[in-house]
């Protein structure tokens, strides 16, 4: 079986920095010191360096790398990752962040959407349907939940079989044209233990919810986003190995449209209006692909631009907009595209700081707002989705962000 491969950040919310042999880390840190030497400012290669040296104990050498971070642009803010847990208190730590987010200050423009009562739902993956004008919302605690115009939540699915392991829901994409819901369900153990598999896509008929397909996945790691093409056919990112995975109507068994290590840490996915491109991403970059010839290019973004660790990404004229989590407590950015699609041209984030961020993650484009989780709780939870403990969990909250 394949080595689970070398995750240096964790660029899902889903997942966690693992422990890895000295030899891997030791690998892993001349890879990103030679990126470094590259261009000295680049602050997700340094974030990314000082996670590692975290992760091998080095109190010092993390507070340096964390030091270059905050001095680099982008406004990379490591305060809440759980890699670097063991420097809270630390006066070296506190002024780090606190020179970060007095440069970065809190820009609040969305307005609470809908709020979804179930406080055990621990929420992961969103689609929206313009049709019925309902949010469908993954989790995992194995179901897909519904939300309609006016708020009101039903259980759309459940993806659980009796005598099976585990099944939780994370990403899912609505396919308007065909009345379908994709959803990527998958062995919570898989995204730690990639070897396990199970992974699978789900496609659902709206109107029923009715179980169309079953798409076995890869035999190896963790689906995490979904995207639809306009022929109906369905793509999904292998976080585990960075590969791409294709699911076709009337199929059993998904195919492998890009091999490992095509997009390292793949994450969110999304097609151009045409449908002739999909742009993924992964922990440094956004890769370019075409459709047709399966070419890949990650984008160039002007100096100053970071693009990793975004988790979920959506196409909206002209520019591509989603969650950077990981790299910060979590905040909307849009990139803007030049008219070929061929490189980022500008960057602007869009709402960072809310107050009620505890877990920001994914979302979905409704028209021209922006849907996104504001509090996941991802904390609160075991691995496998379960509470830590139940009376901690407070509501969660879809926010909705204006794009015009």
């Amino acid at each position: 079986m394949p080595r689970s491969p070398r995750r240096t950040v964790a660029a899902a919310s889903l997942l966690l920095l693992p422990v890895l042999p000295l030899a891997a880390q030791a690998d892993d840190i001349a890879r990103l010191e030679a990126l470094r030497r590259q261009d000295p400012a680049d602050a997700i290669v340094l974030y990314n360096l000082a996670a590692l040296r975290a992760a091998a104990g080095e109190r010092a050498a993390t507070l340096d790398l964390l030091d270059a971070v905050s001095r680099a642009p982008g406004g990379l803010d490591p305060g809440v990752y759980r890699g670097f847990q063991f420097l809270q208190g630390d006066p070296a730590f506190q002024r780090i962040v606190a020179r970060i987010r007095a440069a970065n200050p809190p820009l609040v423009r969305s307005r609470v959407a809908f709020t979804i009562a179930e406080r055990d739902l621990h929420p992961e993956g969103m689609a929206w349907d313009p049709v019925t004008r309902s949010v469908f919302c993954g989790s995992f605690k194995g179901k897909v939940i519904r939300v309609d115009t006016h708020g009101t939540v039903s259980d759309f699915a459940w993806v659980l079989e009796p005598g099976a392991p585990h099944r939780v829901v994370v990403g899912i994409r609505v396919d308007s044209a065909r009345g379908h819901l994709w959803a990527a369900v998958d062995d919570p153990r898989a995204f730690g233990e990639p070897m396990l598999g199970g992974s699978a896509l789900h496609q659902y008929e709206i109107a029923t919810g009715r179980l169309l397909a079953r798409h076995a996945g890869p035999p190896f790691g963790a689906l995490n986003d979904v995207a639809v093409a306009p022929s109906g056919e369905a793509f999904a990112t292998n976080s585990s190995d960075g590969s791409i995975w294709r699911a076709r109507p009337g199929q059993a068994a998904m195919d492998e449209f890009l091999p490992a290590g095509s997009v390292p840490e793949a994450n969110g996915i999304t097609f151009s209006a045409d449908g002739t491109l999909l742009f993924i991403a992964g922990w440094h970059d956004i890769t370019r692909v075409e459709l047709d010839t399966r070419a890949r290019l990650p984008l160039p973004a002007p100096a100053g631009v970071t693009t990793g660790n975004m988790d979920g990404l959506y196409y909206h004229r002209g520019t591509l907009v989603g969650i950077q989590n990981g790299v910060h407590p979590g905040r909307v950015v849009r990139f803007r595209l030049d008219a070929a699609g061929e490189r980022i041209v500008g960057a602007e984030v869009l709402e960072r700081y809310h107050p009620l961020h505890n877990g920001v993650a994914t979302g979905a484009l409704d028209s021209d707002s922006f849907l996104y989780f504001l509090n996941t709780q991802l904390r609160s939870f075991h691995a496998d989705g379960t509470p830590l403990n139940p009376a901690t969990l407070s509501e969660t909250v879809i926010a909705r962000l204006p794009l015009d």
